[in-house]
């Protein structure tokens, strides 16, 4: 028998160390998914099909391109999935202005859960909710307090038809854009 066997003869299995903080933050993200879903609009593919007049084939190839170019979010929710309605005007096809805000969004590394929540939250760029804002320079605004430090990013892309301010904005509590 060797020195190393011996050590383990003398040692009581002991159980797995569970990462009990890690459950916690799954169920907390759960729970808040389920909030959302539960009480902001969206539709699952069947629904789309019915809204643009179409199968639910074509709606899926449809979202498909739109997600390719970046300006549609689709979340899975239980067995299926939920495509958001914020994003979608009145016939059911994207609202350019909220997909260029989606764009920018993910081009910052937020998944499509995440951009559904920072759009129904409160945001302190703009005072308000980005989704009550949808149609008005307060939208880019907001957009602006996630993407200032990309180089680059939202330049006046983001929207609205009217032109707005560069670096003239105040952010949360006074302070200037870009400013901790």
């Amino acid at each position: 028998m060797t020195a190393l066997a011996a050590v383990f003869d003398d040692y009581q299995p002991v159980p797995p160390k569970l990462d009990r903080a890690a459950i916690e933050q799954a169920r907390l993200i759960r729970l808040a998914r389920d909030h959302i879903a539960a009480n902001e609009g969206s539709v699952d593919y069947d629904g789309l099909a019915r809204g643009r007049d179409c199968t639910v084939l074509a709606a899926r190839q449809w979202v498909k391109r739109q997600r390719s170019k970046g300006q549609l979010i689709v979340v899975d929710h239980g067995a299926g999935s939920l495509i958001p309605t914020f994003q979608l005007d009145d016939v059911f096809d994207v609202d350019e202005r909220v997909g260029r805000a989606i764009a920018a969004l993910s081009a910052e590394g937020m998944n499509g859960w995440a951009i559904w929540q920072w759009f129904v939250a409160f945001n302190p760029w703009i005072e308000a909710r980005p989704v009550d804002v949808i149609g008005s320079e307060e939208l880019g605004v907001a957009v602006d307090g996630i993407t200032a430090g990309t180089a680059g990013a939202n330049d006046d892309a983001i929207a609205t038809d009217s032109p707005k301010p560069h670096d003239t904005r105040e952010g949360p509590k006074g302070q200037r854009k870009g400013q901790g």
